[in-house]
């Protein structure tokens, strides 16, 4: 028997209300296996999500998982879920192990924005998920951070000068340029998405940034402060304008303390004692 096209959202309901209420189910989507949603997600997970919903979405318009669909919003909770973070903040696992994990869910987030956001769209079809997705990256980039500075501490002093080390910390910087850009960059689409998500978005980003901020170049944070600045003033809602001129001073606070920091002198490393060569007088004396 083959199931005809509108049959297809009956039965994705059925098999959602089988995985509720079945603990460690196996759960299929539109015909498609997606990872359990009782549990915390790891990459491999994302990974599985994301080859499913990129097979679903060249089938069904409109048939990915929403915030706030009675059915498919418990598959978006958990990709936004903040226990996802938890294995990555273990501090009984290997720190190295979990700075690549989070470097691949990264990853995987980044690709699922690509398939939630459409870029000929003239009104973003998933625009609160394709936004509740962008700041999740943000946290997960943080945290990303955070691993990373706890590494590159672990490191010797010749470890940290190797050119191999320097280059993936210069990458992460460059990454997290990249997705604070892009992040700002939705504050303008005011066409494509609507404007109570735009304003629950601008809270959230004044919320996330500060934390990203110190870890930026020093060239982006400058870029970063006058795009904020600008958004303070011209931005077209006033509820938006609010909340960039709320985070604009937090983060001009910031850059002072770093440009504080780098200003300081390095403290002098202690002089190595000379080596004595010469005979102790006892020996001399005989």
């Amino acid at each position: 028997m083959t199931l005809s096209r509108p049959l297809l959202w009956p039965l994705a309901i059925l098999l959602l209300v089988f995985a509720r209420f079945t603990p460690a189910a196996e759960l299929f989507y539109l015909g498609q296996k997606i990872p359990d949603i009782q549990r915390p997600w790891v990459s491999a997970d994302y990974h599985q999500l994301l080859l499913a919903l990129q097979k679903i979405d060249t089938t069904q318009v409109n048939a990915l998982p929403r915030r706030s669909g009675e059915f498919t919003g418990p598959i978006y909770t958990r990709m936004v879920s903040e226990d996802n973070f938890k294995p990555q903040l273990n501090i009984y696992a290997p720190l190295e192990l979990r700075q690549n994990e989070a470097r691949d869910v990264l990853f995987q987030l980044k690709e699922l924005m690509r398939l939630y956001f459409d870029f000929k769209a003239a009104q973003q079809p998933y625009g609160a998920e394709a936004l509740g997705l962008m700041t999740y990256s943000m946290r997960q980039q943080a945290i990303l951070f955070t691993l990373t500075v706890e590494f590159w501490m672990t490191l010797s002093e010749k470890e940290q000068t190797s050119q191999i080390r320097l280059q993936g910390l210069q990458e992460t910087k460059a990454a997290a340029a990249m997705l604070t850009s892009s992040a700002l960059d939705y504050l303008g689409l005011t066409r494509q998405f609507n404007r109570e998500d735009l304003v629950l978005y601008s809270a959230e980003l004044a919320k996330l940034l500060p934390e990203l901020f110190v870890h930026l170049p020093a060239d982006v944070r400058g870029q970063l402060l006058a795009r904020v600045g600008e958004l303070a003033d011209k931005h077209q809602y006033s509820e938006v304008r609010g909340n960039m001129a709320d985070l604009l001073p937090v983060l001009v606070g910031i850059q002072q303390d770093v440009d504080a920091q780098l200003a300081r002198p390095a403290p002098a490393k202690p002089a190595q004692p000379a080596l004595d060569l010469s005979v102790p007088p006892a020996a001399s004396a005989k």
